[in-house]
C-alpha cells in the first residue's frame, strides 16, 4: 500500500506535470486490454492514490472505497463495469479525456 508521502509527492508531481497523467491514464488501461491486469491494477491503484483517493471514487463508482481497494489489490478482479465506472470518474474528475486509436497489429 502506498504511504502518505508517496501520494503526495504524486499528486504534487501530476500537478506540476499535467502531461504526465495523460500518459499514465492511457498506458494503464492499455496495459488492462493487452492482458497485463496486475501491472494495469496496480497503476490504476497508483493513478487513484494520486489524484482524487478512494474515498472520493467511492460515491462516484457507487462502491464502498474498501470494496474498490479489494478488487484493484492483487488478488482483485474487478468486473467491466466496476473498471469502466472507475476509469469514467477518473477522466471526469481529472478532466482527461482517453481515446481509443486503432493500428494493426506487428
Amino acid at each position: 500500500m502506498a504511504n502518505r508521502q508517496t501520494i503526495q509527492q504524486g499528486r504534487l508531481y501530476f500537478r506540476d506535470h499535467p502531461g504526465v497523467f495523460e500518459r499514465a491514464l492511457a498506458d494503464t488501461v492499455s496495459a488492462c486490454l493487452e492482458g497485463k491486469l496486475a501491472e494495469g491494477k496496480a497503476a490504476l491503484r497508483m493513478l487513484i492514490n494520486s489524484t482524487i483517493g478512494f474515498e472520493a471514487l467511492a460515491p462516484l463508482v457507487g462502491k464502498p472505497a474498501k470494496s474498490l481497494h479489494r478488487m484493484l489489490g492483487e488478488n482483485g478482479n474487478p468486473r467491466l463495469d466496476s473498471f469502466i465506472a472507475i476509469v469514467d470518474a477518473l477522466q471526469k474528475e481529472t478532466r482527461v479525456k482517453l481515446e481509443v486509436n486503432v493500428r494493426q497489429m506487428d
